[in-house]
């Protein structure tokens, strides 16, 4: 509207200058958000995982395929995290990041998200985050956020979920740590989730077990024991998880060994194998791979996966690609 409260179009100058204004103005406000934060010593972190794959899908009941060739993306992400000092020697931290689709027009997903305070007695953590059931298999899946990670056929207690209270104990117990988490539901007619691990490493070694109680559903459990051990340039890693569903069904489980054999300081060479029924039934899932590091940051990688069940399609998949962290 003019002054005389008659509308008019905005000219092409108009626009121009608008458009002017507008860029001269977005930097002064990123610095001017950033100088409010300094104290907390904010990070850019990330990870673009791009990888071009052949994929082919077989119909188990008519043994029809197809295939394709896709541009994907796997869990390529964006955050910002950092902490600032308090009194009597506490700290507040936090962490936010979004998942993104450098290859696709989708909007930002959530990840992992939280606010926490720690110290001498060990950590609070406040927010949307993965469950210690779920950090708890450590490095053991050598194809995690790929097409051959444990969470395609193989579990679904891998969880990420929100309104979550963690406690994990300090690095003070000899290569101890304790993980305890209540899942706060914020409704009466549903039970509060309970979680936690306890995890031991030395040296090479780790090992741990997990349990989760009405966190995947009200009335389920599960139980996970994880463990790795690095002998010279191999890494042997293997998973056992039992799952009790509601309605009283029976317990199910899963299995899984890995090996990764480091060659020549840069070339990693993978295999991974895993059975199970806790998410589809006659569920098998085999990888392998090799990496190729450019860099502390950098890799290339390659793998070949076949995952299937009694109550899904074949996938087959061949697929090469680059990963960056910064």
């Amino acid at each position: 509207m003019d002054s005389c409260g008659i509308g008019r179009r905005t000219t092409l100058n108009e626009k121009r200058t608008l458009t002017m204004k507008k860029k001269q103005l977005l930097p002064g406000l990123i610095a001017l958000t950033l100088s409010g934060t300094v104290a907390a010593d904010p990070e850019i972190f990330g990870l673009i995982h791009l990888v071009t794959q052949y994929h082919e899908t077989t119909d188990t009941v008519t043994d029809e395929s197809e295939s394709v060739v896709e541009l994907e993306s796997f869990f390529s992400r964006l955050g910002v995290r950092g902490s600032e000092k308090l009194d009597n020697g506490l700290e507040v931290f936090y962490h936010y990041e979004l998942g993104i689709e450098p290859n696709d027009n989708v909007t930002w997903t959530k990840r992992n998200s939280f606010l926490g305070v720690k110290g001498d007695f060990g950590r609070l953590a406040f927010g949307r985050f993965d469950t210690p059931f779920k950090r708890s298999q450590g490095k053991v899946d050598i194809f995690g956020d790929q097409v051959g990670d444990i969470a395609q056929v193989i579990t679904i207690n891998d969880n990420r979920l929100t309104n979550m209270v963690e406690y994990t104990t300090p690095n003070t117990l000899n290569g101890l740590q304790f993980k305890g988490l209540v899942l706060l539901r914020e409704d009466p007619e549903l039970e509060d989730g309970y979680g936690g691990s306890a995890s031991y490493t030395k040296g090479d070694f780790y090992v741990a077990l997990a349990l989760d109680s009405d966190i995947e559903e009200v009335d389920t459990s599960a139980v996970r024991v994880s463990s790795t051990y690095q002998i010279g340039p191999v890494q042997l890693g293997g998973m056992y998880e039992q799952y009790s569903p509601q309605n009283d069904a029976d317990d199910v489980d899963a299995k899984l060994v890995s090996v990764k054999y480091r060659v020549g300081g840069k070339w990693d060479l993978k295999a991974q194998y895993a059975m199970s029924d806790v998410k589809f039934e006659g569920a098998k899932s085999g990888s392998v791979g090799a990496d190729y590091h450019l860099s502390p940051t950098f890799k290339l990688t390659s793998y070949l996966t076949r995952n299937s069940s009694d109550e899904t399609p074949t996938e087959k998949y061949a697929g090469v690609g680059g990963v960056l962290k910064f």
